[in-house]
């Protein structure tokens, strides 16, 4: 997560950015905005901190210097280098008032939290995703009125997901609607917790997990499978197999049982097929028309079998020493899925015209027509579907976020898709596991 300011001073071009990068070590960094993204910018001020608290009261100060010395405030909040209009338009009180609440968050007491979230409850501020995850957020640290806590960090998911599905803004100042859905889904996890609903925080943490994965959110799903599903234990075992050396993991990985799966993990022969099928959670027909109805676009046959059969699960692989997982999307992600690749591979500063004819006659897909449909955990890769009809409609791919332009390994269906995957993890194929996640020698 990164938090950035634009600032102004007419006339001419000496616009400044001021950037907080929180973590374990935060930092600011003052950048001289220079018109067109050609223009190579300059930092104007550069410092790290030990701690966040300092951080943060060093970056209202260098704010407070910046308007004192004439610059406005504008409405940007993209981390990107641009040329602001002549008369940019000015950021609104209650958006100031926003970033304000959101660096409260990072280190005041909860008194100050708390005067913040009241000072804006009469203004739209209240009305935004990221003022009520941030009231959920103080919620769950002060330990306040749980079900209070639970009606914020829901209105928090359900007000985000009718912004996006009505196309309507929102403001989160810089934070990413990704990372913001992730922290919203976080929360509600740990509500949950305290309201001794364990498959309300399962779910919810699961689904932050898919969003946006972190080694907490890893950690705290592991930990609820642990202490409330014994049947799916295993699966916390797995993620602490993998991720354990990253910290986060050690009231597991101290258990007598994980000692055992580690043992038999050991033991597993080479000829062994390496892959299983998770928890399913297979989707209803209704699923299927709400999700085709979003795509607009008909489903193959046999990937509609593999939603009502399996749905949202994971293709699990499992070999002496290494893991990952392949983590199938419910329906009603799909068209969100498929919006967020398009964007990626053509944003909106390209020729989108130029780019769907190069899929088109390299491939010869529609790019629009492109559904991701699964994605290897912590990867930036996925396995897309093609929804055009035609000559390739069903015909799935391998797409990687670092060759955005390349589509690999074509087969004619779905069925043909999951065959390659499975019988490449028993072949131990290391160009199929490298897909996965999974780095063999």
């Amino acid at each position: 997560m990164y938090l950035a300011k634009f600032f102004h001073r007419p006339p001419g071009d000496d616009d400044r950015e001021l950037l907080l990068i929180p973590g374990g070590h935060p930092m600011i960094i003052g950048i001289r905005m220079h018109g067109s993204a050609e223009t190579q910018t300059e930092d104007f001020l550069r410092e790290e901190f030990f701690d966040i608290g300092d951080a943060v009261v060093a970056y209202r100060c260098h704010a407070a210097e910046l308007v004192t010395a004439g610059y406005m405030e504008t409405t940007h909040t993209r981390y990107t280098r641009r040329h602001l209009l002549c008369y940019p338009e000015a950021k609104h009180e209650w958006q100031k008032g926003l970033d304000d609440l959101m660096l409260a968050a990072l280190s005041a007491p909860l008194e100050e939290q708390t005067r913040r979230l009241a000072a804006l409850e009469d203004t739209p501020a209240a009305r935004e995703p990221l003022y009520l995850w941030l009231a959920a957020h103080r919620g769950i640290a002060a330990s306040d009125d749980n079900e209070r806590t639970i009606r914020f960090a829901e209105e928090a998911r359900d007000t985000l997901a009718s912004r996006r599905a009505g196309k309507t803004p929102h403001y989160a100042w810089s934070i990413a609607e990704s990372d913001l859905e992730a922290r919203i889904f976080e929360v509600l996890s740990w509500a949950q917790l305290r309201a001794d609903d364990p498959m309300a925080a399962l779910d919810a943490i699961e689904q932050a997990y898919r969003i946006s994965p972190s080694q907490d959110r890893g950690v705290q799903r592991a930990t609820i499978l642990c202490d409330h599903f014994p049947e799916r234990q295993e699966e916390a075992f797995d993620a602490a197999h993998k991720y354990a050396e990253h910290g986060g993991y050690e009231e597991i990985t101290a258990l007598p049982a994980y000692a055992a799966y580690v043992a038999r993990c050991k033991r597993k022969p080479k000829s062994d097929a390496g892959w299983r099928w998770k928890t399913k959670k297979p989707a209803t027909d209704a699923d299927l028309h709400q999700a085709e109805q979003q795509l607009g676009a008909t489903l193959p046959d046999d990937y509609r079998r593999f939603l009502t059969t399996f749905g949202q699960t994971e293709l699990s692989v499992r070999l002496s020493d290494q893991s990952g997982e392949l983590c199938f999307y419910r329906p009603s992600e799909l068209a969100r899925q498929r919006d967020n690749l398009f964007d990626f591979i053509a944003p909106t500063d390209k020729d989108p015209e130029k780019i769907a004819a190069y899929f088109r006659q390299e491939y010869g897909v529609s790019l629009r027509d492109l559904v991701p449909v699964a994605e290897p955990a912590q990867e930036s890769r996925c396995l897309v579907i093609h929804l055009e009809q035609g000559d390739r409609f069903g015909w799935c791919f391998h797409w990687d976020h670092d060759d955005a332009w390349e589509l690999e390994h074509p087969t004619p269906s779905f069925d043909a898709a999951l065959e390659a995957l499975t019988d490449g993890i028993k072949r131990r194929d290391t160009t199929l596991l490298s897909f996965l996640g999974v780095y063999i020698d």
